[in-house]
C-alpha cells in the first residue's frame, strides 16, 4: 500500500514539473514576445522620426537656397529635429560643378530620431533623404565671368610659337567669320570653332576637338588635333588625326557682343561706382598710369589718341583703361601691389558702330599693339576688348581673356585662361545690357526627383 503512494507521490511529482516547464516556456515566450514587441515598435517610432528630421532638412534647405546671396554647401539644426544636410551643385549631366554655373542642386539631409530603437533595433535611428532641384545662381553686383578665352570676329593667325591654354568648358578659341590659320609650334589646349572659315594647322597641335566650316588643311609638315574633327569635305588623308567625325554637331558660337563705355557699367561687388579720371583732349597719345590707387579706378582716354604705356604697373585695385587705342612698348609688366591678392584690368576700346553683331573698327580707332615680353604676373588677370585687331611682338605672357576683331600677328605667347568678362555682359550669348549687372538672388526650382538612401 506504502509502494503504490510513493509511485503515486512519483508521478504527481513528474506532473507538476511538467506543468512547470510548459509555464516558464509560455512565460519565456511571452517575455521574448514583448521584449521583440517592444523593439520593433521602437523602431517603427525611431524611423518616422529620423525620416521625419530627415524630411525636414530638406525643407530647411530648400527654403535656405531659394534667394540666398551665397552658396552654402552645409546644414545643420541645433536642436530637434535633428539633422544636418550637405549640398552637391551640378551641371545639366550632374557632375558636380561650381555653385556659380550649377544648372541643379542636390541635397542629402540626414535626420536622427529623439528616441533611439531599443534592444538593439536601431535601424530606423537614421534615415537619409536625398533631393534634386533645378538652381539659378545668385549673381553679385559688378562683373560676371562669361564667355571663351579667345574670341574673334574676323579670322587669326597664330604664327609663331607659343601656347594657348583654357580649361573652359566652352571652345577655347572661337572664330566667327575668317580662318584660324596656325603655324610654327603652337599649341592649343582646348576646343576650336571656326564658324564660317577653315583651319590650317602647320607645325601646330590643338589638343581637343575642332571644327570648321571650311576645309581643314594640314600643310608640310603637318598638323596635329588630338581630339575630333568636323570639317567640310571628307577626312585629310596621311595626317595623324585621332577621330575623324564629320556628324559631330558644331557648338554654338554667339554674335560679336556689341559693348561701348558706359560709366554706369562699372560696379564692384558692393554696388559702388568705380572712380572715373578723364583725360583732357590731345592728338597725342597718354600715358598709362603706373598705379591706380587705392580704389577700382576707370582711366578714361577716349579723348587722346590712344593710350601708351610709361613702364610697369602696379595694381593696387581693379583698373578699367578706356581707349581708341594700345601702343605698349617692351619689356613691360603688370604686377599686383600685393602678391596674394588678385587684381583685375580691362582694355576697352569701345565698338562704336551701330549694334549689328559685327565689330567694327571705327576711324580713329586702331590696334592693341603689343611690344616685346609684355608680362601679366599672377594673380592679376586681364579682359581685352576691341573691334579692331591685336598684334603681338616677340613673347608675352596673359592671364585672362581676348576679345577682338582679329589678330594679325602672334609671336611667342604664353596664353592663359582666366575667367573676367565685361559688365552687363554675356559673352556667351553676344549680348550687353547698359548698366551693368545689379545683382540677383538665387532661384530653386520645384522638386525634380526625392529619394531614400540606406542610413
Amino acid at each position: 500500500m506504502n509502494s503504490l503512494r510513493n509511485d503515486e507521490n512519483g508521478s504527481a511529482l513528474m506532473a507538476v514539473l511538467g506543468v512547470m516547464a510548459v509555464t516558464v516556456v509560455i512565460g519565456l515566450t511571452i517575455t521574448a514576445a514583448t521584449v521583440n514587441g517592444l523593439g520593433v515598435t521602437s523602431s517603427n517610432k525611431s524611423l518616422v522620426q529620423s525620416r521625419a528630421a530627415a524630411e525636414a532638412g530638406v525643407a530647411v534647405v530648400a527654403a535656405g537656397l531659394s534667394g540666398a546671396a551665397t552658396c552654402p554647401a552645409t546644414f545643420a539644426s541645433a536642436g530637434n529635429p535633428k539633422y544636418s544636410a550637405a549640398v552637391s551643385y551640378l551641371n545639366a549631366g550632374g557632375a558636380v560643378v561650381s555653385c556659380t554655373i550649377a544648372t541643379q542642386v542636390k541635397i542629402t539631409s540626414t535626420g536622427t530620431s529623439q528616441s533611439t530603437g531599443v534592444n538593439g533595433a536601431s535601424s530606423g535611428d537614421t534615415s537619409v533623404v536625398e533631393a534634386v532641384y533645378p538652381y539659378t545662381p545668385a549673381l553679385t553686383p559688378g562683373i560676371v565671368s562669361s564667355g571663351a578665352a579667345i574670341y574673334l570676329a574676323n579670322g587669326a593667325n597664330f604664327n609663331n610659337g607659343g601656347l594657348i591654354a583654357s580649361a573652359a568648358t566652352v571652345p577655347a578659341i572661337q572664330v566667327k567669320t575668317g580662318n584660324l590659320d596656325c603655324d610654327n609650334n603652337t599649341t592649343i589646349t582646348g576646343n576650336v570653332v571656326v564658324v564660317t572659315g577653315g583651319i590650317s594647322l602647320k607645325k601646330c597641335t590643338i589638343e581637343g576637338d575642332a571644327w570648321a566650316f571650311g576645309t581643314a588643311t594640314f600643310p608640310p609638315p603637318g598638323g596635329t588635333i588630338t581630339g575630333m574633327l568636323r570639317a567640310s569635305g571628307t577626312r585629310p588623308s596621311g595626317q595623324p588625326l585621332v577621330r575623324w567625325d564629320p556628324t559631330m554637331p558644331m557648338p554654338t558660337v554667339p554674335a560679336w557682343t556689341e559693348f561701348g563705355y558706359n560709366r554706369n557699367d562699372w560696379v564692384t561687388s558692393a554696388g559702388v561706382l568705380f572712380n572715373e579720371v578723364v583725360k583732357p583732349a590731345t592728338s597725342s597719345n597718354c600715358a598709362l598710369p603706373q598705379n591706380n590707387g587705392t580704389s577700382p579706378v576707370i582711366f578714361n582716354a577716349l579723348n587722346c589718341a590712344g593710350v601708351s604705356d610709361s613702364g610697369d604697373v602696379t595694381l593696387y585695385n581693379d583698373l578699367v583703361v578706356v581707349a581708341k587705342k594700345f601702343d605698349f612698348g617692351n619689356s613691360l609688366d603688370f604686377v599686383s601691389s600685393n602678391p596674394a591678392i588678385a587684381r583685375r584690368v580691362w582694355f576697352i576700346t569701345p565698338d562704336l558702330a551701330p549694334a549689328d553683331g559685327v565689330a567694327t573698327c571705327s576711324p580713329g580707332q586702331g590696334a592693341f599693339t603689343i611690344g616685346n615680353q609684355l608680362n601679366v604676373v599672377a594673380p592679376v588677370s586681364v579682359m581685352l576688348y576691341t573691334p579692331c585687331a591685336i598684334s603681338t611682338g616677340n613673347g608675352f605672357t596673359w592671364r585672362g581673356q581676348m576679345y577682338a576683331g582679329t589678330i594679325s600677328n602672334w609671336n611667342n605667347a604664353n596664353f592663359g585662361y582666366v575667367g573676367i568678362g565685361l559688365p552687363g555682359a554675356n559673352l556667351a550669348a553676344g549680348t550687353y545690357t547698359p548698366g551693368g549687372s545689379s545683382g540677383s538672388p538665387s532661384v530653386l526650382g520645384a522638386l525634380v526627383s526625392s529619394r531614400d538612401l540606406v542610413g
